[in-house]
């Protein structure tokens, strides 16, 4: 037997949630990503970038060997018939000529270089003279020796403003008199132009050397011939330790791959698009140079091995905002964001206003090639013998407070509906729910996106669904707002809606009018008063 009842107000009640809070529905562990600070949502990834690296290839000048041109101090064409004092005066200039040679190509202009140790530099104080001519000694007044202002020596007796000063030298008949200075190297200037600028990846350097002052000398009775000054300057191969001047070194370029894991599913649906408000990468660089570096580079988001169309990130000077990335010497941190705000204490905020195309589809990686250039052309020291390492590691912080554009696509089921319909025959039926929402995200289910289930959680295929409304989102993320959804069920095969005893739904979550406000683990939604209403009524077999 069979009876009718009901009709167009016939409602069953269904029951209502427990307020669902977001930290259930984005369910996080330790080690994960995404994690609660001060119960706010961040995603949140640290980790190391290669080093980046450069050095200054060794620099030797070499040696040199200066004859300064003899002078005759005395001369006596016939033999003296008494002996006589005889006085001369001296002024000689010589050149001291060394060069370098397969000059690194980072070094443009040379200020000063600094030996790897001293150099000795001798002069020799030459004495020819004639077989018959007879004398005990020579007396040197006034007598200086003038070197290039580029040569950088050790301290000396005598020696001041490159000038060392002989007076009053005495060389007996027969001494090989040698003085031994140290040069402990080159100074061209103090700043650009004043230096010597590398042509050809040779420095080549042509000074001149002045010897000057007056000489006496006694020759005894029978004396005769020649005598003659004749100083030498020998200058040793000197190995460069330091280069002071223009230098514009190749650093290799270098990068990171960042994994992006153990993220909640409505993160890594492919249908999620993020539209984050201020998203902050940060990089912590330390620049070992004493010259600024100026960074460059990409990021790049791929998801499954392949790269994401549209999320490549360009910075620095070519990227959207042509903003320089600067780092100074030492310890630099540069946040860059959408904004150009938001940076820890201490940072140099760079805005890239595209960035957020990194992570509009959350990637499963990150791929960072950062391309470090020095033009700096002020003068600064580097350390032939050192290798030069850019150190820098990344801080992502992206806080889950959204933009307009935001789509997050979830999977969610209410089930357990307990409605025992197995005698009842019904052909349509309307799932009200009356939503209350404190999560700043409207949700929207197209009705594709949704599945009648049985209790097993199998999908009931004989049912077609359409849904009405959308689940409003609280504007501030704290008032309670309220909204009613229509999901209708009719079964195109008799008995389905029946079996029916939950649905499986995609819930498309965005702003809506809520922009820039930050998702909290205590923000709820609750589904109540959930009935099914049967506007045809309803058949109940009593058999």
């Amino acid at each position: 037997m069979t009876i009718s009842a009901g009709g167009e107000h016939l409602a069953i009640p269904v029951g209502y949630t427990e307020k669902i809070t977001l930290d259930k529905i984005i369910e996080i562990e330790e080690g994960d990503d995404l994690q609660l600070v001060d119960g706010e949502y961040h995603l949140l990834k640290k980790g190391n970038i290669d080093n980046a690296t450069t050095e200054i290839g060794e620099v030797t000048v070499t040696g040199t060997t200066t004859i300064i041109e003899a002078t005759p101090i005395a001369e006596a064409a016939t033999e003296l018939t008494h002996g006589q004092t005889i006085a001369a005066s001296i002024k000689k200039t010589g050149t001291i000529e060394v060069s370098a040679h397969d000059i690194d190509d980072a070094i443009k202009e040379i200020g000063v270089l600094k030996a790897s140790s001293p150099t000795e530099l001798i002069i020799n104080l030459g004495i020819t003279a004639g077989e018959n001519m007879d004398f005990d000694n020579i007396t040197f007044t006034d007598l200086k020796i003038t070197f290039p202002s580029i040569l950088d020596f050790e301290p000396y007796t005598g020696l001041s403003n490159n000038i060392l000063d002989l007076d009053g030298l005495t060389i007996n008949k027969g001494e090989e008199k040698n003085i031994s200075l140290q040069v402990k190297g080159y100074k061209f200037g103090n700043e650009t132009p004043d230096g010597k600028k590398i042509i050809g990846n040779t420095l080549n350097i042509n000074e001149e050397v002045i010897v000057e002052g007056k000489t006496t000398v006694y020759v005894e009775t029978g004396s005769s011939g020649t005598i003659s000054f004749t100083p030498t300057i020998e200058l040793q191969e000197m190995d460069i330790q330091s280069v002071t001047g223009v230098i514009q070194p190749i650093i290799e370029p270098t990068g990171s791959t960042v994994n992006l894991e153990n993220l909640p599913d409505f993160l890594e649906d492919d249908a999620t698009e993020l539209d984050i408000t201020n998203p902050i990468f940060t990089f912590i660089a330390k620049n070992p140079l004493e010259a600024p570096i100026v960074l460059n580079g990409t990021m790049q988001g791929e998801k499954n091995g392949s790269i994401i169309e549209g999320s490549t990130v360009i910075l620095g000077r070519n990227g959207i905002d042509q903003q320089d990335i600067i780092l100074e010497k030492g310890d630099n941190i540069i946040a860059l964001s959408r904004l150009g705000t938001g940076g820890p204490e201490g940072s140099k905020n760079i805005k890239v206003s595209n960035i957020n195309d990194l992570i509009k589809k959350i990637p499963d990686v990150v791929k960072v090639d950062l391309n470090p250039l020095v033009e700096y052309a002020t003068y600064y020291t580097v350390d032939l013998t050192t290798s030069y390492a850019m150190e820098s590691n990344y801080d992502i912080d992206i806080p889950l407070n959204f933009g307009s554009n935001l789509k997050i696509v979830y999977d969610e089921t209410i089930d357990n509906f307990d409605l025992d319909l197995e005698d009842v025959d019904i052909k349509k039926a309307i799932l009200s729910i009356n939503a209350v929402n404190t999560i700043p995200l409207a949700m929207e289910i197209k009705n594709e996106n949704v599945s009648a289930l049985d209790a097993n959680g199998n999908v009931i295929k004989d049912i077609d669904v359409t849904v009405e409304g959308t689940i409003t989102e609280s504007k501030d993320g704290k008032a309670e707002v309220s909204s009613t959804l229509n999901i209708n069920l009719n079964e195109t095969a008799e008995g389905a809606i029946s079996k029916l005893d939950g649905l499986k739904l995609k819930v498309t979550a965005v702003p809506g009018q809520a922009t820039d406000v930050q998702l909290l683990s205590t923000q709820w939604l609750q589904l109540t008063d959930m009935k099914l209403k049967i506007p045809n009524g309803i058949k109940v077999d009593l058999n």
